[in-house]
C-alpha cells in the first residue's frame, strides 16, 4: 500500500483518531471499535469489506477517508468507485446524516457567522421566549 502512496504515513498521521483507527483495525485484520463503525457507517460484514478491499489496495486515502467521517453519501461513493469493492450496491448511512441542516452537501459550512447570528438573534425573539419573560415578570410583579 505504501509502494502505491508514498504519502501514506503522512496522511494517516493528519487524519482524525477514528480515521487512524479504522485504518489501523484493516490493515491488522480487526473490526474497529465502535465509534469508527458508528462514524463511518459499518452497519455490516458487507459495509466493512467494501472498505476494507479499497483501503488495502490504496484505492482509498487517509486523506479521502477522513473526508467522509461521518458522511454517507461521501462514503458510498467512495466504496463504489474503487475497483476491489466486492459489495457495488452498499449504501453507507451514519448518525451524523440525521443531524438537522446536515445534508452532505456542505451546507452548514456555507451558512456564515452573520446568517447564524441572524437566526441565534431570532431565536432570542421568539413569541414564545417574550410570552414567558412577562409570565416571569408577573410572578416577580406578585
Amino acid at each position: 500500500m505504501s509502494d502505491r502512496n508514498p504519502k501514506f504515513a503522512e496522511q494517516l498521521a493528519s487524519a482524525r483518531p477514528t480515521t487512524r483507527h479504522l485504518i489501523s483495525s484493516i490493515l491488522f485484520d480487526a473490526w474497529p471499535n465502535h465509534a469508527a463503525a458508528v462514524d463511518f457507517g459499518i452497519d455490516s460484514q458487507k459495509h466493512y469489506e467494501a472498505l476494507y478491499f479499497p483501503i488495502r489496495e490504496g484505492e482509498i486515502t487517509p486523506d479521502t477517508l477522513d473526508a467522509a467521517l461521518g458522511d454517507g453519501q461521501k462514503l458510498t461513493a467512495l466504496v463504489r468507485e474503487a475497483t476491489s469493492n466486492p459489495h457495488k450496491d452498499v449504501e453507507f448511512h451514519t448518525s451524523w446524516d440525521l443531524i438537522p441542516g446536515r445534508d452532505g452537501t456542505g451546507t452548514t459550512e456555507k451558512i456564515g457567522l452573520k446568517e447564524l447570528r441572524s437566526e441565534s438573534a431570532k431565536a432570542r425573539t421568539s413569541p414564545s421566549r417574550e410570552v414567558n419573560q412577562e409570565h416571569d415578570r408577573d410572578d416577580m410583579d406578585r
